[in-house]
């Protein structure tokens, strides 16, 4: 299989040096498409606007905007319109990395640690992350250690090297691709360490004016511009989304400049890179993983999601392709770059930019004459076949990031039962399902998807194969082990509700701000806070398994006589330590810490409140519905019983609370 990549990866580099195509005259297939796929996006309530660009041999051939990038001022969106991008911003930090490797400044097999120093972890085995590691999502680091916001007022990095200091890695550096966005800040530190420039400084020095991407910066909280404004379901108008951690996916930018960044990478384009390092980006950067699956690995590149997509390989053609979503807006963007050939799609709201590219992309080789393999005709429901005797070992207790199952085989019936455990049934996974074995693989109801068990070193997983669009594999839950002698936390985490005590008054996100702990009844020695994690001492839970985003690892410690928790950067107090509501003042004490208060009578409540304090009202802990944020609303509100009050602001600020 490795052999097999890397020809195909030697026949890229091939076209890449000796094809050019001329453009096609017409473009009739992707523009319809287009229109009629972001039109419907836009006017069915999902997204506020969005825009679109195509880029031919070089040149954008098409660019169009969709819905009202400002409704007040009656501004429609364009090709020119500024969006937050996400993670796509990632791939301006490999073209930051890229170039001081081509100046022979670092070398990407560096460990990290050379170039910061200042980089520790409680796990020795951080001292082995590689710069290319942070690339290829391999590094083993637990996963984002960042908000999103209205005002950048925290240092991103400093946050970032505190919190990996008490951190342990998911799995053993290098050895598998697992999505990752705190890589990506690690090589923003390592780039402004080795130009000795800030990185928004270097990256437009070396890219973005060298290219003409004169409409890529900051994020839109700090831009400004012309830029599309998001919108909420009810209509209101919120404040410009920032985002500090600029390699990560802290930029804003217009589809016409990612266009015109794609045309770096296509035979005969204005490039920042020599064909060394640019070969580097397009190369498939494989892991060991990738040899215990029986398709093809997702995150196998240089930053982008995927180097190779098996639809597009069929072809002969390699697609590189990177998505980006904030709270607030969604990107992608894919790249042929042998036949010079780039879409980019860019929505404000939650629209489905990753299929939309894809589709549109599909149309352009339509446009193209070339040809394009069909949708598969769906599946009819497999026959069972009895489960082999090699299979039975992988019987267990599995976790992914968030959830716990036990699997079983009914072996004669060719059936794997996938069943969550006691409090684990909520939520997108697992659900209960169950799986029909047919030749090594395990079929849903449809026969549309399919699982099949792997090993790697000591580790069993199930894999989902051949995802939508992308047609790779990637793990859906690790097979865990029940201690046979748990350890214990020194309180108890079961139905536990902690209230987080170091937010911003301009952190974004709210749903992080009141959490339930619990324990998982039928597994001893396991909790659920923020994932699922495995008690490796009194006061410490460690991450559980690998899953394929974001975890994190627990710390529990003394702040006078209370006992706080530590996940990531953000610190928590046990419900009980919040003060009946009595109305009246509450006061920011002199360490600025979050002040909450639990109501026991229902009641019209106001706020008043200093200028950058932030009220807001949960109506409970079951459901967390946000039933006020002074951030957006304004005005009376009445609290019911079992709602929570919290108040963020500088030291000293006075927030008067009125009761009518």
């Amino acid at each position: 299989m490795r052999r097999a990549r890397w020809l195909m990866a030697a026949a890229i580099v091939f076209l890449l040096l000796f094809v050019s195509l001329p453009a096609a005259a017409s473009y009739d297939t992707a523009i319809r498409t287009a229109r009629d796929f972001l039109w419907k996006a836009v006017t069915s309530g999902g997204a506020n606007s969005c825009a679109v660009a195509i880029l031919d041999g070089g040149e954008i051939v098409f660019s169009e905007g969709f819905g009202a990038a400002d409704r007040a001022e009656g501004i429609p969106a364009d090709g020119k319109t500024r969006f937050n991008i996400g993670s796509t911003s990632k791939m301006f930090a490999a073209a930051a990395i890229l170039i001081l490797a081509d100046e022979n400044r670092l070398d990407l097999d560096d460990p990290v640690m050379r170039h910061l120093p200042e980089f520790t972890m409680k796990d020795p085995r951080y001292r082995d992350i590689t710069i290319r590691m942070l690339f290829n999502h391999s590094s083993g680091l637990p996963g984002s250690t960042f908000v999103f916001g209205y005002k950048a007022d925290r240092d991103a990095h400093a946050i970032l090297l505190e919190a990996l200091r008490e951190s342990t890695l998911k799995h053993d550096p290098g050895a598998m691709g697992i999505y990752c966005n705190d890589g990506f800040t690690l090589a923003e530190m390592i780039a402004e360490r080795v130009s000795g420039k800030p990185f928004l400084d270097f990256i437009k020095e070396r890219v973005l004016d060298p290219l003409g991407m004169k409409d890529t910066g900051a994020s839109v909280g700090i831009s400004g511009g012309k830029l599309a404004e998001f919108y909420g379901k009810d209509g209101k108008k919120y404040p410009r989304e920032v985002i500090t951690v600029l390699g990560a996916g802290g930029l804003s930018s217009t589809v016409e400049d990612l266009c015109r960044f794609a045309g770096a990478f296509i035979p005969g384009g204005k490039s920042f890179l020599s064909e060394k390092m640019r070969e580097e980006i397009l190369r498939p950067q494989p892991t060991p993983f990738a040899d215990s699956l029986k398709g093809q690995a997702l995150l196998e590149a240089f930053g982008w999601d995927y180097a190779l997509l098996p639809k597009f390989q069929d072809l002969g053609f390699q697609m590189v392709g990177k998505s980006g979503g904030t709270n607030f807006y969604t990107t992608n963007l894919q790249v042929l770059p042998s036949r010079g050939l780039a879409v980019a799609v860019i929505f404000s709201g939650h629209g489905p930019a990753q299929e939309a590219t894809y589709k549109i992309m599909e149309a352009l080789l339509r446009d193209k004459n070339l040809t394009v393999p069909e949708k598969p005709k769906v599946s009819a429901p497999v026959a069972p076949e009895p489960i082999p005797a090699g299979l039975l070992g992988y019987e267990g207790y599995y976790v992914d990031a968030e959830k716990a199952a036990l699997f079983e085989f009914e072996t004669e019936k060719g059936l794997l039962n996938i069943r969550p455990l006691p409090g684990q049934e909520a939520g997108p996974s697992p659900v209960p399902i169950v799986l029909t074995h047919n030749g090594g693989f395990f079929y849903d109801s449809t026969g549309e998807k399919k699982f099949y068990f792997t090993s790697a070193g000591n580790d069993s997983f199930l894999i989902v194969g051949e995802i939508p669009m992308y047609g790779a594999d990637i793990p859906m839950f690790q097979k865990i082990a029940v201690p046979a002698k748990p350890d214990h936390l020194l309180v108890d985490m079961n139905d536990t509700v902690w209230l987080l005590r170091n937010f911003s008054p301009y952190f974004l996100s709210t749903d992080i701000l009141l959490v339930k702990s619990s324990k998982i009844s039928s597994l001893p020695g396991y909790i659920e806070f923020f994932g699922i994690k495995k008690v490796a001492s009194p006061d410490s839970a460690s991450i559980a398994a690998t899953g394929f985003r974001d975890q994190s690892s627990l710390r529990l410690f003394k702040k006078g006589n209370e006992t706080r928790a530590k996940a990531m950067q953000f610190v928590f107090s046990r419900e009980d330590s919040a003060p009946t509501f009595s109305g009246g003042k509450v006061v920011i004490g002199p360490e600025g810490e979050n002040e909450w208060r639990r109501v026991e009578q229902g009641a019209v409540l106001s706020f008043l409140k200093p200028g950058d304090g932030r009220v807001i009202v949960f109506s409970g802990i079951d459901d967390s519905p946000l039933l006020f944020d002074s951030m957006t609303d304004e005005g009376e509100i009445y609290v019911p019983e079992g709602s929570y009050l919290f108040f963020a602001g500088n030291s000293g600020d006075v927030f008067e609370v009125v009761k009518r």
